[in-house]
């Protein structure tokens, strides 16, 4: 996995689920304190300071060489530049993340962990259906409003 953002991050622990062994090469990791202690926790080699200099393989990949000239043997490459988008957001603010660090943690008020910040629907995860995003939205809406109102 190439990249240096939560999303090569989380692909890098998605790919350590199934893949044998997995490296996360980056330049520098710019990723949420709580992604970081997963990372540390994982079997993912992670190689900071590290560009990709090389994919090499003729009729498929092979190996990555680095640019300090280390190679890495490997039958795949992701490159993983990502996005910024809710999450990322939601993050910087300080807000936690479930165990899977994919979805928000919001308390049955739809409150996250910061004061004044909630969140309904989707970002909180499964299931995927209108009615419970129309029901946390409606519980989010009026709580937010009474958070306001208080202040």
């Amino acid at each position: 996995m190439v990249g240096s953002e939560s999303a090569a991050a989380d692909g890098a622990l998605t790919l350590a689920e199934i893949a044998g062994k997995v490296h996360l090469i980056c330049d520098d990791l710019k990723v949420s304190e709580a992604l970081l202690i997963k990372l540390d926790n994982s079997q993912v080699v992670v190689h900071r300071g590290a560009k990709v200099k090389k994919i090499s393989g003729k009729e498929e990949v092979n190996a990555i060489v680095l640019d300090d000239g280390t190679i890495l043997s490997t039958s795949g490459v992701f490159i993983e530049l990502g996005a910024k988008g809710l999450m990322e957001l939601a993050t910087s603010l300080g807000v936690v993340l479930d165990d899977t660090m994919r979805f928000i943690q919001a308390d049955k008020a739809q409150r996250t962990n910061v004061s004044g910040i909630f969140a309904a629907g989707d970002i909180c995860g499964p299931p995927w259906q209108v009615a419970k995003a129309v029901g946390e939205g409606c519980v989010a809406g009026i709580n937010a409003a009474d958070y306001a109102k208080k202040l």
